[in-house]
């Protein structure tokens, strides 16, 4: 394994990460709480619509390796290729949920993801922060998880194997993606594999509009099931 600092967009790896914890999750922490609750989810939504144009210019003027690769495939084909990858991502978390729930049983931990059942009490209280959960939230991960820290490292791999060159940096994503949603708890599996999931469209069709379609794609079913069945 070969590894090159001197290779990656190390500014647009901590600008976007800056950008995307202080609106994500500095700011939102910070307001007064002598403002109503949608106040407060009401100026997170707009703080997060804010950084994410920002997070969108500022990707528009860095490019990875895999930005620069030759790019065969059209808009509405990457679009196509995102909804495969949805399913196919959907598919493996049912698997994974299924793992998880049977070992719960067994080792007595809790298998089902408090940061889906926060966002959906959070969309009850104020139905407009849905547009944060479907749109906002997996474009602004997006910029930062995979192009900005999954392209880094693969950047800095280069020289690697194939194969190392992927799994490692969508390792490392996967767990930096984990950490916020669920913590250190079982259900890092879950986040890991999306990672993988959505790394992988990311560097097969050289653009990011293809994770972002699968990912806003599966935060839109799951909020729209976890909200009927409650």
């Amino acid at each position: 394994m070969r590894v090159s600092f001197q290779r990656g967009d190390i500014k647009h790896l901590i600008t976007s990460g800056v950008i995307y914890f202080v609106a994500v999750f500095i700011i939102p922490s910070l307001l007064p709480l002598t403002l109503s609750v949608n106040s407060r989810l009401n100026i997170s939504l707009g703080i997060a619509a804010l950084a994410t144009i920002i997070m969108i210019f500022i990707a528009s003027r860095s490019h990875n390796d895999i930005d620069r690769g030759k790019k065969e495939s059209t808009i509405l084909l990457n679009i196509a290729i995102g909804l495969a990858g949805f399913v196919a991502m959907m598919l493996l978390q049912g698997v994974i949920n299924w793992t998880l729930q049977y070992l719960s049983e067994i080792f007595e931990f809790q298998a089902s993801s408090k940061n889906t059942s926060n966002v959906v009490q959070i969309i009850k209280l104020n139905p407009l922060f849905i547009v944060y959960v479907i749109f906002l939230g997996p474009i602004m991960e997006e910029l930062f998880f995979r192009k900005a820290v999954f392209g880094y490292f693969y950047d800095i791999m280069l020289g690697s194997k194939r194969w190392i060159r992927f799994v490692i940096p969508a390792l490392i994503t996967g767990i930096l993606f984990a950490i916020p949603h669920d913590g250190f708890s079982p259900i890092m599996i879950l986040y890991i594999m999306m990672s993988f999931v959505f790394s992988f469209l990311y560097l097969k069709t050289k653009s990011i509009l293809t994770p972002m379609v699968a990912h806003i794609t599966m935060n839109t079913i799951v909020v729209i099931a976890q909200l009927a069945i409650q």
